[in-house]
């Protein structure tokens, strides 16, 4: 009646261990974020060109929008590979898009996206021991 113990790991090597499924998570979160951001860029555009006849501000706000929107989709599609500029990088987007979110919470968009944001962020930083392993 003897059971083969099974070999465990010891603790470092396990927390060093991809999960694919939070980097599976952060990487949906961010593409799901960045086409947010698309089409809020549409929308800014589309109310400050269209309907307000100002171009020159539209041009500039949409301008960040959209850089904004293509870090996360960048970010989003680099995140799997386990090199440490992919998980600096995406650690920026999160933390500088968070700020705007943060100071316009009471707009519905703003609050979505700062919802995801913390959610991102949360699926991210569990992630760190990956991206920096200890030697």
């Amino acid at each position: 009646m003897s059971r083969k113990a099974k070999k465990l790991e010891p603790p470092s090597k396990r927390r060093n261990k991809p999960d694919p499924w939070k980097i599976t998570l952060g990487r949906v979160l961010f593409i799901l974020n960045a086409v947010l951001w698309f089409g809020y860029g549409i929308y800014v555009y589309y109310d400050m060109a269209v309907r307000n006849k100002n171009t020159t501000s539209a041009d500039i706000v949409t301008l960040f929008v959209f850089v904004n929107a293509g870090l996360f989709l960048f970010s989003g599609l680099k995140l799997g590979k386990p090199q440490i500029w992919t998980y600096i990088l995406a650690m920026a987007a999160i933390l500088l898009n968070t700020i705007p979110s943060l100071m316009n919470i009471l707009d519905l968009f703003f609050l979505l996206s700062f919802l995801i944001d913390l959610l991102i962020l949360w699926a991210i930083a569990s992630l760190f021991r990956q991206y920096f392993p200890r030697p």
